[in-house]
């Protein structure tokens, strides 16, 4: 495979990525806007983004077995399907209920989804190249906020909260002909050496095991804040609910900097120094913008905030990568992202039973979320250092 062939691949799987980043991110600055028109509690917003995660994590860990066995563009398709249907099921809910079974139903699909994008950059870039490559797809978490969340805003403004689920909705059909029409036939893995894949195996396979401990601590850190996010700034700290998707039009164009310079820095330098210098800026900023009144403005916190989640991760999740073997990939991948969204459901969770609602519609008690936040964001630095390690001990095997 040539490199604009691999180059092709690499952006198709970072499209399926950004569908699936989009469709979780848009719950949370609506949150506000679904509150007006729905019996639901600000919140009660990290319990809908916490169920979701919390689907994706199961859907990932029960699907992880079969991976493996398929056509990548196989399992691309119809997990693509499947997100945009339940996606546009979101838009006839009308109460709490109902929209946690909508986007229950879309996380279902949305762990297969993930998993089969890093596959796919897995199995067509060799460990050399993959930093960068990691960085593309993983960068859509930044596209999500720079384009698709303040549109997403702007539609809901014109419309309701749920003219922006009809559009996520009909990209992910384009994006499902675009699968259809120009990814190739990925059945290398299917060569390789055949093994009978014991799931409980490889969850408990030491090596493993840290790498998921790595990365669900770090979306705890991060997913105890993200979801009250919009909530927090506009009703405890008066942040205009007309400036928000400039909001996130600069965070998401700063950690889009980012994380490709993340991606460099771990191919160059190395992931242990990349990941520390994340680690303690996104600690301080967590200090600054949550603990008590910020000091530094919005903008600034919510940036830096988001850019070191994104800077760090990738030395995490591409030095992760090269741990399995061809026949195992997706299967890890998948139970390395199930991980990953249970840690997002988690974080959800503990942030909710944390925060209580005041008479007057703030939050209360963010504080001791950003404490949780900075003790679950010191873990990961230690734990990739230990991988970092074994991975320096054992070549990759070279994958055609």
């Amino acid at each position: 495979m040539n490199k604009k062939q691999e180059s092709r691949i690499v952006w198709i799987a970072a499209m399926i990525q950004l569908i699936n980043i989009i469709d979780f991110m848009m719950v949370m600055p609506l949150g506000p806007d679904i509150s007006k028109d729905l019996p639901v509690t600000n919140s009660e917003i990290g319990i809908i983004c916490g169920c979701y995660t919390l689907a994706v994590g199961i859907s990932g860990i029960v699907c992880a077995k079969f991976l493996d066995r398929f056509d990548r563009k196989h399992v691309a398709l119809v997990t693509v399907f499947g997100l945009s249907l339940a996606t546009l099921g979101a838009t006839f809910c009308w109460d709490l209920t109902t929209l946690i079974g909508a986007r229950v139903l879309a996380g279902i699909f949305g762990g297969p989804a993930a998993a089969i994008a890093f596959s796919i950059v897995c199995d067509v870039v060799p460990p050399e190249r993959r930093g960068k490559a990691m960085a593309i797809v993983m960068g859509t978490f930044s596209v999500s906020a720079v384009a698709a969340i303040p549109f997403g805003l702007e539609l809901a403004e014109k419309g309701s909260w749920r003219t922006p689920f009809y559009a996520i909705s009909i990209l992910g059909f384009i994006l499902l002909w675009l699968i259809f029409r120009f990814t190739p036939s990925l059945r290398e893995h299917l060569k390789s050496e055949r093994q009978t894949l014991s799931l409980a195996k490889l969850f408990f396979n030491g090596k493993f095991l840290l790498a998921f401990m790595m990365m669900a601590t770090a979306m705890i850190s991060s997913y105890a804040i993200i979801p009250n996010i919009s909530a927090y700034f506009q009703l405890n700290l008066g942040y205009p609910r007309s400036s928000l998707g400039f909001l996130y039009l600069v965070g998401g164009l700063f950690s889009l900097v980012l994380i490709q310079i993340g991606g460099r820095a771990s191919d160059k330098i190395g992931p242990i120094p990349t990941n520390i210098l994340g680690t303690i800026l996104l600690v301080v900023f967590l200090y600054d913008g949550f603990m008590h009144q910020p000091t530094s403005s919005l903008v600034v916190v919510f940036s830096m905030f988001m850019g070191m989640h994104c800077f760090r991760n990738i030395s995490a999740t591409t030095e992760a990568s090269k741990m399995p073997k061809p026949h195992e990939r997706a299967a890890f991948m998948s139970l390395l992202s199930s991980m990953q969204h249970l840690g997002n459901g988690i974080g959800a969770f503990l942030a909710s039973a944390i925060l209580t609602t005041s008479s007057e519609g703030d939050l209360v008690n963010m504080k001791w979320v950003g404490l949780l936040s900075i003790v679950m964001a010191l873990i990961q630095p230690l734990i990739l250092i230990i991988i970092s390690q074994g991975n320096t001990l054992r070549k990759e095997p070279v994958t055609a």
